[in-house]
């Protein structure tokens, strides 16, 4: 079979809602690829009679983009014709299962691979939505969470995307998770994710803005998330956790972190661990921070 293969470079702003637009018009799988400040987002598709309708669903998607506040800074497409009856098995090669922290093992459904009695297994196929483990962001995310979590834990995944911090905070123990997601296109890839992975039970799955979809309070409240999305939800996670409860953030470029910082502490939370990784000359950032518990006053006698 020829294939098409569809190139789209954009924002990191942009990437996730590009990545659903391709899953929508049926991408046999999205593959992001970093370069200076954009994404490259490649998806393959059948070469048939569909590819024009394919190209202009794309095209006008890109141009809404700025009216609904995400910036794609501009998008381009480039469309190569691939020749290839082995293409699929070739795009699996490039997803191998990989090791993050000390425990977590994470696998493509097509790998059956070896794992001891203590790895926290999780199967992900990659491109199915935001958060597979094979972006830095994510892998910052798991490394903050795995020595968090505590067996009684009720946390908040606030932009779930795949759902991968949900499953991984559910096999390190938590008593029950909400994972709470933006884009409605992004909550079948969870909840498929979770019965995969068995977690289902524990799950509470909403669409929603934020901690505004939800009404409780958190021990641990995690999001891997854009700097512009999280900022506004600081002032929201103190209200909603419980006292010395945790804050883990991903998705901060290196630049961004200062403020991030300062928003945290002027909302009563002390940094507690910040670390980063770089990708292509770019270097992301993953911090944990929990909430201050005021200390009593102590009365002169």
């Amino acid at each position: 079979m020829d294939w098409a293969k569809i190139t789209v470079t954009t924002s990191q702003e942009a990437s996730e809602a590009v990545a659903n637009c391709l899953f929508e018009m049926n991408a046999t799988g999205v593959e992001f690829k970093e370069n200076a400040a954009n994404l490259d987002l490649i998806a393959y598709y059948p070469l048939d009679d569909r590819l024009g309708a394919r190209m202009q669903k794309l095209r006008d998607f890109l141009t809404k983009l700025p009216t609904w506040n995400i910036q794609p800074r501009p998008a381009t497409i480039d469309l190569k014709h691939v020749k290839s009856e082995k293409w699929a098995d070739a795009w699996k090669a490039a997803f191998p299962p990989q090791r993050i922290g000390k425990r977590i093992h994470i696998t493509p459904t097509w790998h059956d691979t070896p794992h001891n009695e203590t790895d926290i297994l999780i199967q992900l196929d990659p491109g199915m939505a935001f958060g597979t483990g094979y972006h830095p962001t994510t892998r910052l995310s798991l490394e903050l969470l795995e020595p968090t979590v505590e067996p009684h834990y009720v946390v908040a995944d606030i932009g779930t995307g795949s759902g991968i911090l949900t499953i991984a905070a559910i096999k390190l123990g938590a008593k029950q998770v909400d994972a709470i997601e933006l884009d409605p296109t992004a909550i079948p890839v969870a909840a498929a994710n979770f019965q995969t992975n068995d977690v289902t039970p524990y799950v509470r799955l909403s669409q929603g803005d934020g901690l505004k979809a939800v009404a409780r309070k958190y021990h641990l409240i995690i999001a891997n998330i854009l700097t512009k999305a999280i900022l506004p939800i600081i002032p929201d996670c103190a209200k909603r956790l419980h006292p010395a409860g945790t804050v883990i953030f991903s998705g901060i470029l290196e630049t961004e972190l200062e403020q991030v910082q300062s928003v945290l502490e002027a909302n009563q939370f002390e940094c507690l661990q910040v670390i980063s990784e770089i990708e292509d000359s770019i270097t992301w950032v993953g911090i944990k921070a929990a909430r201050l518990v005021p200390q009593p006053v102590s009365l002169p006698v």
